[in-house]
C-alpha cells in the first residue's frame, strides 16, 4: 500500500525529500490544453497586423528609409509576436496544473472523514451478488456507520452524472434513513461515470481540516462515461485514497427491473451487466488504497482493516506524500515573457515606433 511504502520512508528521512525520477506525471486540468488553439488566431491577427503596418510605413516613410523602418519594424513586430505567443504557451501549461515527483508534508491529523461514492445505475440491480449489488453495498454503508461512530460521512451518488446528497456530518442517523431510500430511481441521468463520482466524493470533504480523508467506492466498475483513474490520481494529490468495493460477478448478470422484465439492447438482447474488477483495482492502486469484493465473505472486515491502517498510519506518523504542483515552473517564464513583450511594445525604437 503506498501509505505502508510512505510509513517505511519516513523512518529514514523526516525531512521532505522528493520522490525518485521517473514518477508519472499527472494533469489536473487537460482540457486546458483546448485554449491552445487561440494560438491560431491571434497569429493571423498577427500576420495581419504586420501586413498593413508594412503598407502603412511604405507610405509614410521616403524611397532612402523605406528599407531601414522596414527591417526595424519586422524585427520589432517579430520579437513582440514571439515573446507574446511564447506566453500564452506556457500560461496554458501552467494553467494545466502539471505534477510529477513527491514530498513528504508534516502534519498533525486527527479523526476520519469518510465520503461514501455509491453507484445507483441500473446495473447496480443485478443480482448476481444477494439479494443484489445496490442492497448488498447498503448493507456495508450501514455498517462503516456502526464500525466508525466518531467519524463525519457524506453520501455521494452518481449515474451520468453526480450529486452529493448528504453533505459531510457526523448526523448518522440522516445518513442511515439516506442509505435506505437509495435507489436508482431517485436520480433521473443516464449512463454511468465513475470521474464524477470520485470528484464528487472528493468535493464534500471540508476545504481547511486536518482530519484524515478516505472515498469509499462503490460501484460494479462499467463507467460509461468519463476518465475514473484520472479523478483518483487527483484525489491521491490531494491526500485521499479511493477504497473500491467491487459489486458483482466476473460471470455476470441480467439487470432486473422493479416493473418486471429484464434490461435489453437495442437489438433486443438481454442485457449482462459484469463487474469490471481492473479498473476498480486500478482506481484502488493509484490513490493508495485498497479494494474488496463485495461478494466475498470477509469483504467488510477487510475494508475495515485498510481503512483503520491508513488512519493509524496518518495519524501516528503526522504526515503524508503529496504530489509536487509545477505550475510555477510555466508560470513564472510566461509573465517574465509577457513583460519583455510590454516592454519591446511600449519602448520607442531609434525614436521612430
Amino acid at each position: 500500500m503506498a501509505y505502508a511504502r510512505a510509513r517505511s520512508a519516513a523512518a529514514r528521512f523526516r525531512a521532505p525529500q522528493m520522490a525518485a525520477e521517473g514518477d508519472p506525471v499527472t494533469i489536473a486540468h487537460p482540457e486546458a490544453f483546448w485554449l491552445l488553439l487561440v494560438l491560431i488566431p491571434v497569429m493571423l491577427i498577427q500576420w495581419r497586423e504586420y501586413v498593413q503596418g508594412r503598407r502603412d510605413l511604405a507610405q509614410l516613410t521616403g524611397y532612402w528609409r523605406e528599407q531601414d523602418v522596414l527591417s526595424l519594424y519586422l524585427v520589432k513586430w517579430f520579437f513582440s509576436s514571439l515573446f507574446f505567443n511564447a506566453a500564452l504557451f506556457l500560461a496554458v501549461f501552467a494553467l494545466a496544473g502539471f505534477s510529477w515527483g513527491q514530498q513528504t508534508l508534516e502534519q498533525d491529523r486527527r479523526g476520519l472523514d469518510i465520503a461514501i461514492a455509491a453507484d445507483i445505475s441500473r446495473s447496480m440491480w443485478a443480482e448476481d451478488v444477494a439479494p443484489s449489488r445496490l442492497e448488498r453495498s447498503k448493507d456495508v454503508m450501514r455498517a462503516l456507520l456502526q464500525e466508525f461512530p466518531e467519524s463525519r460521512f457524506s453520501v455521494t451518488v452518481f449515474k451520468g452524472s453526480a450529486l452529493t446528497a448528504v453533505p459531510l456530518t457526523q448526523d448518522l442517523h440522516a445518513v442511515d434513513q439516506f442509505i435506505d431510500a437509495m435507489d436508482p430511481n431517485m436520480y433521473s441521468s443516464a449512463g454511468t461515470n465513475v470521474e464524477a463520482g470520485i470528484r464528487a466524493a472528493r468535493q464534500s470533504f471540508a476545504t481547511a481540516t486536518n482530519r484524515n480523508r478516505v472515498i469509499v467506492l462503490f460501484s460494479d466498475g462499467e463507467s460509461l462515461d468519463g476518465a475514473p483513474l484520472r479523478a483518483a490520481r487527483e484525489a491521491a494529490s490531494a491526500g485521499v485514497p479511493v477504497f473500491s468495493v467491487a459489486a458483482g460477478s466476473a460471470s455476470g448478470a441480467p439487470i432486473p427491473l422493479p416493473q418486471g422484465g429484464q434490461v435489453i439492447d437495442e437489438r433486443g438482447r438481454i442485457v449482462v451487466s459484469r463487474v469490471d474488477l481492473e479498473s476498480l483495482a486500478a482506481i484502488a492502486e493509484v490513490s493508495g488504497a485498497a479494494m474488496v469484493r463485495l461478494q466475498d465473505a470477509d469483504a467488510f472486515g477487510r475494508l475495515v482493516r485498510e481503512i483503520r491502517r491508513y488512519e493509524t498510519t496518518m495519524t501516528s506518523d503526522g504526515f503524508r506524500l503529496v504530489a509536487v504542483e509545477r505550475y510555477r515552473l510555466f508560470l513564472i517564464p510566461a509573465l517574465l515573457l509577457f513583460v519583455c513583450y510590454s516592454a519591446i511594445r511600449i519602448i520607442r525604437w531609434k525614436g521612430l515606433f
